[in-house]
């Protein structure tokens, strides 16, 4: 189990200290951090001295895998422009001449749910050009369509042929709270026919609770998926731009739920 994180909290200094203090109060909890600079790499070679000065104290703890943020549009974007920004980060660690600054694979944004074999060969190429660049330390690859994939692929029988078989972990949510335990998508995230450990879930708008909610919310969420993420932030387009009250006892949970909960 693991949180992924979409850190788009702005590095200035003592910024980014929660996480640090969550990765080392929980070492056994790994943390996928999602970097976004400029929602995506940034038109130069390197992002700003913040975030120069930010990244490698990520990878001071053994926990935190770090992702670069690059949106498809749906496979609407030109592919070229997104082999660009994969590009820039791969040659973040050579740029800079820090390896520290390197990040371990691309979390794609806005991938597409519905299926067709023209966007199937898109999101291959751009798969591909990850699994095969060695300045990105894990090759490490995450979708997020944000919703749950259709009914076909739902049964063991298709997963080889979907979108899913193309990356590390896919996020088959990100939506409000509300939302994630309406009846419909509760009871289709749990009967997902996926391994868990490739599925990830995201529940924005978190209400401001008792700890038995948020009990209650974390080990519902780790019966549907290996990684997830929750925060209480309501605010449109700034789910992610801070850190929500909830953050340092996601982390808490999600140590014990390790005690509770099997990898499917």
């Amino acid at each position: 189990m693991s949180v992924i994180l979409p850190l788009y909290v702005y590095p200035w200094p003592g910024q980014w200290d929660p996480l640090y203090t969550a990765a080392k109060k929980h070492p056994s909890v790994d943390f996928t951090v999602i970097i976004n600079p400029c929602s995506g790499s940034c038109t130069g070679n390197l992002p700003d001295q913040y975030y120069q000065s930010e990244i490698p104290k990520l990878k001071t703890y053994r926990n935190i895998r770090t992702l670069g943020y690059v949106a498809t549009n749906y496979t609407n974007k030109a592919i070229e422009e997104v082999l660009e920004e994969v590009q820039t980060y791969a040659e973040w660690g050579k740029h800079s001449n820090n390896t520290k600054l390197r990040v371990d694979g691309i979390f794609f944004d806005e991938t597409p749910t519905d299926y067709s074999d023209k966007k199937y060969r898109y999101l291959q190429r751009a798969a591909g050009v990850v699994r095969n660049a060695t300045s990105f330390r894990d090759q490490f690859v995450v979708h997020n369509p944000g919703n749950i994939p259709l009914a076909p692929l739902t049964t063991t029988a298709n997963t080889a042929n979907t979108y899913l078989n193309l990356a590390d972990i896919t996020v088959v949510f990100e939506q409000t709270f509300e939302k994630w335990v309406s009846k419909d998508n509760f009871d289709q995230l749990r009967k997902l026919k996926v391994r868990r450990s490739k599925l990830a879930v995201m529940v924005h708008s978190l209400p401001e609770s008792s700890t038995k909610l948020l009990e209650w919310v974390v080990d519902s969420l780790s019966e549907m998926a290996g990684h997830y993420f929750i925060t209480t932030v309501k605010e449109t387009d700034a789910y992610y731009s801070s850190f929500s009250t909830a953050f340092q006892d996601l982390a808490r949970r999600k140590t014990l739920a390790q005690n509770l909960f099997v990898e499917a």
